[in-house]
């Protein structure tokens, strides 16, 4: 599937994804900050946590290259709404869900 002809998340989709996305967008942000140490014991500190450590390592990697920028930037409309959004976050190289995924966890930071 080429990734410009994705379609937007669904109401039941974002539901899921908010659902924890500040536990996940703080645990990135603590991971970056060093907060669970480094290498396996960074991946049993997560695990122990009850996070899947791929995906923290994921979103604090995403972070750390611009998506924090980027999901400022939708938050503050930059790239539109809905379906047009979507697309432009994906013609623009980002993935779509992750960043809307890291915009729900600034958001509900809040």
């Amino acid at each position: 599937m080429d990734r410009n002809d994705m379609l937007p998340l669904s109401d039941d989709e974002l539901e899921l994804v908010s659902g924890g996305a500040t536990k996940a967008y703080l645990a990135a942000v603590d991971l970056m900050n060093g907060k669970y140490g480094t290498g396996e014991a960074c991946r049993q500190s997560l695990t122990d946590a009850g996070f899947d450590y791929w995906n923290i390592q994921h979103m604090a990697n995403a972070l750390s290259q611009g998506y924090g920028q980027v999901a400022q930037d939708v938050i503050d409309d930059k790239y539109g709404i809905g379906a047009a959004r979507f697309k432009a976050l994906a013609q623009a190289g980002y993935d779509p869900r992750l960043v809307q995924q890291i915009v729900n966890g600034m958001l509900l930071d809040d």
